[in-house]
């Protein structure tokens, strides 16, 4: 990929990400997050039940794991509601193979294991844009990736993680880390990293299928992958059933709890019904699987596959029942599909030119107004500007359905088939 693709000088784009990632963590911290308790983290509910299950064999979806829990995270523990009789919400919400994660950090404080998590998820986001870059073979001088990676790691998705210290950046480092091993070959450890990026369940929804189509399509060349999948599955689920047994039904418990707890809702519920927003969701999925069929037989270096994994990903966004935009750390594998097939005006059809051009206007907005509350910043008191926190969010809920879009329209009308190596 030949970087004069890119529309402008290298120092220009370096310098605007630059600006861009100082504005967008000003905001972060200072707007955003201005009102939060001051230990919220989504990393000490599993820490703490990583700590307690392997250390104690407690069991980490207990209500006294889950109000130790909120006592740190809220001040203190959560009452007990009709949607949550047990006052479970806010505690652990993963599967108990989770905490295989962290037992690295389990005899350590709190406060190292926060640093230690920082440290690798940027670490891993890094990664998991060299290795999307990689997997699209489009390659950067120096100075465009950094600027790229300033603007990934500046984004209000990846921002709002490490702030948090959410976990979905080690699942979509997981995800990228899969995709990569596949497109070169390593089909046995691919399906490995893919069993244990289900520990976000939520994340895999739409990839799965997927991939399971993918994998039956050659089954004689791809069933290494499905068995790694299943073996690493079935040992992570015996694993949890020797630390937490009986784990399935205290999970679901959980999840519902959360559900509840967190609201819980899809893009695709907000924008209709919770009724509808389910039963449009699975005809997506289904509408997205039988798009993908076409690209079923191609290899998982080829762009046609890519570009397919890309689109399932940003339909996984769509139907999840989450509006967190830490979620969308699994677009960026999108934005790179995109960069990679730049639109021109007799190459694909109006709607595709459209959804692709609505797709850089959204992602440019939080830029955007995270700078204009910058500047704003210098002239008004800073607690003036927190009721308008919700500007830079407003292209959130319409941004996966863009890259959705965008992507469904170059699958539709592309008729390459052609191996990336050759491209």
């Amino acid at each position: 990929m030949k970087s004069s693709r890119l529309i402008a000088p290298s120092a220009l784009w370096l310098l605007l990400s630059i600006v861009s990632a100082a504005s967008m963590a000003h905001y972060v911290t200072a707007i955003w997050s201005a009102n939060q308790p001051p230990g919220f983290s989504d990393l000490y509910a599993p820490w703490w039940a990583s700590h307690e299950l392997l250390l104690h064999r407690r069991n980490p979806y207990s209500s006294g794991v889950a109000r130790e829990i909120q006592a740190i995270i809220y001040g203190a523990p959560v009452p007990s509601s009709q949607d949550d009789p047990n006052g479970i919400a806010g505690g652990f919400a993963y599967p108990p193979y989770t905490t295989l994660l962290f037992w690295p950090v389990i005899h350590t404080s709190f406060s190292a294991a926060q640093k230690i998590f920082v440290g690798t998820s940027v670490l891993l986001t890094l990664l998991s844009l060299a290795l999307w870059l990689s997997a699209f073979r489009f390659r950067l001088p120096l100075a465009q990736w950094l600027a790229v990676a300033l603007f990934v790691l500046g984004s209000f998705p990846a921002l709002q993680a490490l702030k948090l210290q959410s976990l979905s950046l080690i699942a979509a480092a997981f995800i990228a880390i899969t995709l990569f091993l596949l497109s070169t070959g390593r089909f046995v450890f691919g399906g490995l990293f893919l069993a244990a990026a289900t520990f976000k369940p939520q994340f895999v929804v739409a990839l799965l299928p997927w991939l399971a189509l993918w994998a039956i399509a050659d089954w004689r060349h791809r069933r290494s992958m499905a068995w790694s999948f299943l073996i690493t599955m079935v040992s992570l689920g015996l694993i949890s059933q020797w630390l937490a047994p009986g784990w399935i039904p205290n999970f679901l418990n959980v999840v519902r709890s959360y559900r509840h707890y967190t609201y819980g809702h899809s893009l695709l519920d907000v924008w209709l019904s919770p009724a509808m927003g389910s039963v449009v969701g699975a005809f997506l999925l289904l509408s997205a699987l039988a798009l993908s069929w076409r690209y079923r037989s191609l290899p998982a270096d080829s762009l046609g596959f890519l570009s397919t994994t890309s689109f399932m990903l940003a339909v996984n966004i769509v139907v999840i029942p989450t509006l967190a935009p830490h979620a969308q750390l699994l677009l960026l594998p999108g934005f790179v599909c995109l960069l990679c097939n730049p639109i021109s005006p007799g190459s694909a059809n109006s709607f595709t030119r459209l959804s692709c051009g609505a797709v850089w206007i959204l992602l440019a907005w939080p830029w955007i107004a995270a700078f204009g509350l910058l500047l704003a910043g210098f002239i008004y008191p800073s607690a003036s500007l927190l009721r308008f926190w919700q500007l830079p969010l407003y292209t959130s809920p319409v941004l996966p359905l863009a890259v959705l879009l965008a992507l469904g329209g170059l699958l539709v009308g592309s008729r390459d088939h052609k191996h990336l190596g050759k491209a």
